[in-house]
């Protein structure tokens, strides 16, 4: 009891400036410790998926839970999401970082391939256990969203000719030359974003469409943690992987996808 009395006499001592900052302080200091621990958070999240799946754990032999198992477990795993890929009626994507290739799909036909020519990839993603990542792409990622630099589709807006010779003097080709610089995020299943960036920045017009992209997407992430931590609720993490592509082929994959697109992951 003394030693409370002591505290609150030592705080009435202070000046108003310190009785301001002190608390902001500490406000931000815990702001920034549940920013720090939210992959923890994710990681329970991911395997509590699995385990909460009574009818994936009745089908998961739990003899297969261990390291040494983990290339074939996620080949079985990777087979079963392309099945249940194969029986959407649109395009679909498929993503295998075993063979760097970024595949499209109708109806389980393969319509277009590209090559990755890198990528990087979340360690918390890299560390999963062998039954957390059998639950989570076991099926195929719906997108839940999407966000792209590129135009998904290009409209030209002409008036109609009154006569064949009008017509002919208006003959219009789009210009396939002029393309903005192609990065696309994809938002999926369990908070998992796929983002795919051009492999070429050659000039600063590319760079500057690059940083505006990334600016926007954490302007939405620290809006989200503020708004989210005054609310009382836990911080999202946001486990990524980044493909690089031609600007060609990115431009193709994003305009190709439909509204509601799925995806398949193998790594």
């Amino acid at each position: 009891m003394k030693r409370l009395k002591k505290i609150a006499g030592e705080i009435k001592m202070l000046s108003l400036s310190k009785k301001i900052h002190y608390p902001l302080l500490l406000l931000i200091f815990v702001f920034l410790m549940r920013i720090a621990i939210s992959p923890l958070y994710k990681w329970r999240e991911f395997e509590s998926k699995a385990q909460q799946d009574s009818t994936f754990m009745a089908g998961f032999d739990t003899a297969w839970n261990h390291r040494e198992f983990s290339d074939m477990v996620n080949e079985r795993t990777y087979k079963q999401a392309m099945l249940k890929l194969a029986e959407k009626d649109s395009i679909q994507l498929a993503i295998n970082l075993v063979d760097s290739s970024v595949n499209l799909f109708i109806n389980g036909v393969k319509i277009h391939q590209s090559n990755v020519k890198m990528f990087e990839q979340n360690q918390l993603l890299k560390k999963l256990p062998v039954l957390t990542y059998a639950k989570i792409f076991s099926l195929p990622l719906a997108v839940n969203s999407q966000v792209s630099t590129i135009v998904k589709e290009p409209v030209v807006v002409r008036q109609a000719p009154k006569d064949p010779e009008e017509a002919m003097q208006n003959a219009w080709q789009p210009d396939t030359l002029i393309q903005y610089p192609a990065f696309l995020l994809l938002r999926l299943n369990y908070g998992i974003d796929l983002i795919f960036e051009q492999d070429q920045h050659p000039g600063f017009y590319e760079k500057w469409i690059k940083f505006g992209f990334y600016k926007e997407i954490w302007k939405e992430r620290v809006i989200k943690a503020i708004t989210g931590f005054f609310k009382g609720k836990k911080q999202e993490y946001y486990p990524a992987i980044t493909l690089y592509l031609p600007a060609d082929d990115i431009r193709v994959i994003y305009r190709a996808l439909p509204q509601f697109a799925y995806t398949v992951i193998y790594y």
